[in-house]
């Protein structure tokens, strides 16, 4: 994908429709700098528990959420056809993301980290961040099946993060301009959230990472790779 001088690509990379909760706003910021924005999910979320019916009608009820959530902070969602629950490290999983990224050429990627805590370590989370890595260096050697070129130039990788991580590897991002964005999102997606407080949780989160920063409210990442000055987070 060609790009202006002043624009990146920003690709993050999911297992679920919603699992973007705390990078909502980051994405945001970016789309307003006139970047270019995407959002990968490996699964369509079938597995939600909280919404009624088949698998397959759960599919496209999440469908439906990140159609509205596109338009709410225009960025472009993109959902793989990997299973819900059944996310898993392959070369095959890890070509098909690679595909992706030789598309959409990202400057920066952010995914999940390599959680083992009920809830947010989710398997499909942990593989994710495996896939992701993989797909990266899988993106850089040329595939027959592909019609794009490799994707050869070093990328900006950030992570969710871990109550562990130091704080000198973490990247804080003012998103208190994209509350009220953030806040239509969650209305979107109250209905995969059920009774989990996850609009709650989030807010509490930005708002503890705002006070490191200054600021109302931020969102954080850990830093895995690091380009240029120019391929920063927003």
């Amino acid at each position: 994908m060609k790009t202006e001088d002043s624009s990146l690509n920003v690709v993050a990379v999911f297992a679920h429709p919603d699992d973007e909760a705390g990078a909502m706003g980051t994405l945001a910021n970016h789309s307003d700098r006139g970047d270019n924005v995407f959002a990968v999910f490996l699964t369509h979320g079938e597995n939600a528990s909280s919404i009624k019916g088949t698998k397959e009608e759960i599919a496209k009820t999440r469908e439906g959420h990140v159609k509205k959530i596109e338009e709410i902070l225009d960025v472009k969602y993109i959902l793989l056809d990997l299973p819900d629950s059944g996310v898993f490290p392959s070369v095959e999983n890890a070509k098909k993301l690679a595909s992706v990224f030789k598309k959409l050429q990202p400057d920066i990627v952010i995914t999940w980290g390599e959680y083992k805590t009920l809830g947010v370590g989710h398997p499909d989370h942990r593989y994710t961040h495996t896939i992701t890595i993989d797909a990266l260096s899988y993106a850089r050697y040329k595939n027959n099946d592909d019609e794009y070129p490799p994707h050869r130039k070093n990328v900006s990788l950030y992570i969710t993060v871990e109550d562990g991580d130091k704080a000198d590897s973490r990247v804080y991002v003012d998103v208190t301009k994209q509350f009220d964005r953030i806040m239509k999102c969650f209305d979107v997606y109250e209905e995969a959230y059920g009774q989990w407080p996850v609009r709650e949780y989030i807010i509490s989160e930005m708002n503890i990472h705002g006070m490191f920063l200054g600021v109302k409210y931020a969102e954080v990442f850990k830093k895995l790779m690091w380009r240029e000055a120019r391929s920063h987070l927003d």
